[in-house]
C-alpha cells in the first residue's frame, strides 16, 4: 500500500507553554526523551502507524503556543483529532487545557471530533498542583478521554494514548466514508435493539477512558 493511499489521521497538540506538547510528541514518535525545546514554530511530524491491523499515516501538528490567550482556529479546521496537554506541576497549564477544551468544543460545533485531555509530568509528584481528579472531572465536563503520564520516565503510557486517540478518530473517518445504506441499517439495527431491550439513552455521561500510567 503506497503512502498516498492510506487514510490520513491529523491530530492537532495543544497546550501551555513548558506543558511538554513536544515531548509527548516526540516520545510517541521515537520513544526518546528530549526535555529541553527551544522552537518557536509549529512543527509538524509525520509517521506511519498500524492502528488494529490497520495502516495509516498519521500527520501530527505540534503547536508552538508562543501566546497561551491565542488560539489556533485555522489549525483546528485542520485536524481530525485533538491531544491537549497539561502538565500535573502547573496549575495554570491546566486552566489554558480548560480553556482549550472548550473552545475546540464551540469551534467544531456540529461535527465529532475525538479529544484527549494529558496530564504530563506525573513523575513530579512533589510538585504536584493538578490532581488526577481533577483531570477526570474535566474530561467527563468534556465528555473526552483522559490519561495521566510522564513523558520522562517511559513511552509507555505516551504511546497507549495516543493509540487510542488514533483508533478513535480512524473510525470516525471509516464511518464517513460507509455507503448511506450501509450507515441507514446501522442505525436502524441500533434502534431495533435499543426497542427490543427497553433502553433509551439520554444525554450519555459515560465514563471515557481514563488512565494513569
Amino acid at each position: 500500500m503506497t503512502v498516498a493511499s492510506m487514510s490520513c489521521v491529523r491530530i492537532v497538540v495543544l497546550g501551555a507553554r513548558k506543558a511538554g506538547k513536544s515531548a509527548v510528541t516526540v516520545r510517541y514518535l521515537t520513544r526518546r526523551f528530549i526535555g529541553e525545546y527551544s522552537s518557536s514554530k509549529d512543527l509538524l511530524y509525520r509517521h506511519e502507524v498500524c492502528v488494529d491491523s490497520h495502516h495509516c499515516q498519521v500527520e501530527i501538528l505540534d503547536t508552538s503556543r508562543s501566546q497561551d490567550d491565542v488560539f489556533p482556529a485555522d489549525k483546528v479546521d485542520w485536524a481530525d483529532a485533538f491531544v491537549v496537554v497539561y502538565s500535573t506541576a502547573d496549575r495554570r497549564s491546566f486552566q489554558v487545557a480548560t480553556d482549550s477544551l472548550r473552545r475546540i468544543q464551540q469551534h467544531v460545533a456540529g461535527r465529532h471530533a475525538p479529544i484527549i485531555l494529558l496530564g504530563n509530568k506525573k513523575d513530579l509528584e512533589h510538585a504536584r498542583q493538578v490532581s488526577v481528579d481533577d483531570g477526570q472531572e474535566m474530561s467527563l465536563q468534556f465528555q473526552c478521554q483522559f490519561y495521566e503520564v510522564s513523558a520522562a520516565d517511559t513511552h509507555v503510557g505516551v504511546t497507549v494514548a495516543f493509540q487510542s486517540i488514533l483508533r478513535e478518530a480512524f473510525s470516525q473517518k471509516s464511518k464517513r466514508t460507509l455507503p448511506i445504506k450501509q450507515k441507514l441499517g446501522a442505525m436502524t439495527v441500533s434502534k431495533i435493539i435499543g426497542t427490543v431491550f427497553g433502553k433509551v439513552v439520554k444525554n450519555d455521561k459515560k465514563k471515557r477512558p481514563s488512565l494513569s500510567f
